[in-house]
């Protein structure tokens, strides 16, 4: 039994002749007698009677009628539906972000996705970079932001858009000797205690590890913590220095200081999707929003500094 045999059956009961329904449907007359006949076919029971003034459904006809009704609006339903989202005039796209650029550009990508498509709903959430991929990878969400660490690229079936780099600088003690620089080499860091998370679930501390053997050494990792509002509070005690990505420092604190570094260090910032036909046109409109926010931020001494870009 197929869709069209059921519209068939609505427009002989709507317009009361084989011949008007032939016309309504822009199809023969044989052509919708042969439809009625392969549907009765199928169903074993006579489902139109004809009349000399035209043909009516037996009660059968009714019957199927009845529920061919609900089907078809059902499905009708589902194709306005369908054409809302691709169209982006409905539906949802389901986002993550990691606490850094939440507290940088992703809101404004945020807003301005709701401004330019507001009949799409947003479901968001925190991640971090290792969560985030998981949760993309078992569909739980449809855009996560992150960050690549050393890999070339992301894993197989996901696929990375570029956001932005986001430098690595040196957080300080006020009162520690390699204040004084203007540049600090990374090889002066040999020697130093460092605070470094764990490299298997933080991309970015895998950067600095790198970074230190590249340089000849292998850092003190006294302190192993990644969040960096709790790095922070740790370099202000004098406890160790770090190495701290840009975006992490929104806030002027008197008690840090914030040296570059004389190595070009960065964290690759990608807003990660699923490759396939399972992303949708919010997906991609997601994408597109968030990395013009992330192209209109800059941080400009530890503070933040929303512009237009290109300007």
């Amino acid at each position: 039994m197929e869709l069209l045999h059921l519209r068939v059956l609505r427009e002989v009961a709507l317009r009361g002749s084989i011949s008007a329904a032939a016309d309504a449907l822009d199809y023969t007359q044989p052509a919708v007698s042969r439809q009625l006949a392969i549907l009765e076919r199928q169903t074993g029971q006579a489902l139109v009677e004809r009349t000399p003034r035209g043909a009516r459904l037996t009660s059968s006809g009714r019957a199927l009628l009845r529920h061919a009704e609900d089907i078809l609006a059902r499905v009708d339903a589902a194709k306005d539906e369908m054409e809302a989202i691709a169209t982006l005039r409905g539906g949802r796209v389901r986002v993550s972000a990691f606490p850094s650029t939440i507290g940088s550009f992703v809101p404004s990508g945020l807003r301005a996705f709701g401004d330019r498509h507001p009949d799409v709903q947003v479901d968001f959430r925190v991640a971090e970079a290792g969560p985030a991929l998981e949760l993309l990878q078992r569909g739980a969400v449809d855009v996560a932001v992150t960050s690549l660490g050393l890999a070339a690229g992301p894993p197989p079936g996901i696929r990375a858009h570029p956001l932005m780099n986001d430098p690595f600088l040196l957080a300080l003690p006020r009162d520690h000797p390699l204040a004084d620089l203007a540049e600090v080499p990374v090889a002066a860091l040999a020697g130093e205690q460092l605070i470094i998370g764990n490299p298997t679930t933080c991309p970015d501390c895998e950067v600095m590890l790198m970074a230190c053997q590249d340089h000849g050494f292998v850092p003190e990792r006294r302190y192993a913590v990644d969040d960096y509002g709790a790095v922070l509070g740790l370099v202000a005690a004098g406890l160790a220095a770090a190495m701290i990505p840009q975006l992490a420092l929104t806030g002027r604190r008197a008690d840090v200081v914030i040296r570059p570094l004389d190595a070009h260090l960065v964290r690759r910032i990608v807003a990660m999707t699923a490759e396939g036909p399972g992303g949708s046109a919010a997906d991609e409109a997601m994408v597109a929003a968030l990395a013009d926010a992330a192209a209109a931020y800059r941080v400009v001494d530890g503070r933040r500094d929303e512009v237009v870009a290109g300007a």
